[in-house]
C-alpha cells in the first residue's frame, strides 16, 4: 500500500524494513550496517533573529538561517569487525589472523581414585584440539598461589583432561578452579585508533522500506561523518549494541535527498 491522498484514513505509515548502509570515502560499494534501530533524525539548524522597536514594543521582525545541521543517531545490534572498525576509528581490517582467549571455571572433578578427570563440556567448550590447561587450583587458594599440575594438561576428542591423583589431592564430586587458555583462530582484526584514520566519512542510504505496506522513504545522503555515539556495553544476558551517531555534512552543494512514494 502507497500513501494515499492527505487525511485518507488509509495512509497507514509504518517504517519497517528499515536499513542503514554506508559507503566509506564515497568510493567502493555500500555495506549494510546491520540489524539496528533508528534512534532519530535530529534536524538541528541555527537561526539569527532581527528584533525591531520601531512599533513601540520590542518584535520579532525577520529569522535568518545561518547554519545547517542534522544527525541521524542509530543503534547497531551487530558488533561486527566493519562496524567496531569504524566506530573506533580502525585501521585497516586484516584476516587470517590469531588470538589467545584466557578463561576460568570451577569444574567437578569425576572418576575414581586413580582415574580421575575432569570434563570441559561441563564448562560450555566443544572446540577441545586448541585448548590447553594452565592451571589447577583448590578453590581455598584464592591468590593461586599453588599450581595443583606441573605441567601443561591437554584434553581428549571428547572433551575430558585426566588428573593425576599425586598432583591433585581432592576426591571424586570435590570441586576444582581450573585456568585455562583457547587458541582462536580464522579471526579478523583491526587497529584501535588506526595511525591513519582522522575521520570515518562517506555517503550514506538510510531507507524505511515496508514490504507489507506503508510508506516508503530513501535518504541519499550525500556526506556524513559516523563517529560513536555512548558506551559499548557488554551485557551478560541482552544484545549487544554499538551506538554510533551520522553528522550530514554538505558535499557539492548539497546535503542529499529524501525520496518517498
Amino acid at each position: 500500500m502507497t500513501q494515499a491522498i492527505l487525511n485518507s484514513s488509509d495512509n497507514i505509515n509504518q517504517p519497517h524494513n528499515v536499513s542503514l548502509w554506508f559507503q566509506q570515502d564515497w568510493t567502493g560499494e555500500y555495506y549494510d550496517l546491520g540489524d539496528l534501530l533508528v534512534d532519530g533524525v535530529s534536524l538541528s539548524p541555527e537561526f539569527s533573529e532581527f528584533y525591531s522597536y520601531r512599533n513601540g514594543i520590542r518584535a520579532l521582525r525577520k529569522r535568518f538561517l545561518t547554519n545547517r545541521a542534522a544527525t541521524v543517531s542509530a543503534t547497531l545490534n551487530e558488533p561486527n569487525i566493519r562496524n567496531l572498525q569504524r566506530v573506533l576509528f580502525g585501521g585497516a581490517v586484516s584476516s587470517g589472523q590469531s588470538a589467545t582467549a584466557l578463561e576460568g571455571k570451577h569444574l567437578e572433578i569425576q572418576g575414581s581414585a586413580g582415574s580421575l578427570y575432569i570434563d570441559l563440556t561441563d564448562a560450555g567448550e566443544s572446540d577441545f584440539s586448541n585448548i590447553v590447561i594452565k592451571g589447577l587450583y583448590d578453590p581455598t587458594d584464592v591468590l593461586e598461589a599453588t599450581n595443583l599440575t606441573a605441567v601443561d594438561l591437554y584434553p581428549d576428542t571428547d572433551g575430558q583432561v585426566v588428573i593425576d591423583d599425586t598432583d591433585v589431592a581432592l576426591a571424586s564430586g570435590a570441586t576444582i578452579f581450573v585456568r585455562y587458555e583457547v587458541s582462536v583462530s580464522s579471526l579478523y582484526s583491526s587497529q584501535i585508533f588506526g595511525a591513519t584514520e582522522t575521520t570515518i566519512e562517506g555517503a550514506a542510504k538510510l531507507q524505511a522500506r515496508n514490504l507489507q505496506g506503508g510508506v516508503f522513504q530513501l535518504w541519499d545522503l550525500a556526506s556524513v561523518n559516523l563517529a560513536p555515539n555512548g558506551d559499548l556495553i557488554y551485557p551478560i544476558d541482552a544484545v549487544q549494541t554499538v551506538p554510533v551517531v551520522l553528522t550530514l555534512q554538505e558535499r557539492a552543494g548539497s546535503f542529499g535527498t529524501v525520496y518517498t512514494k
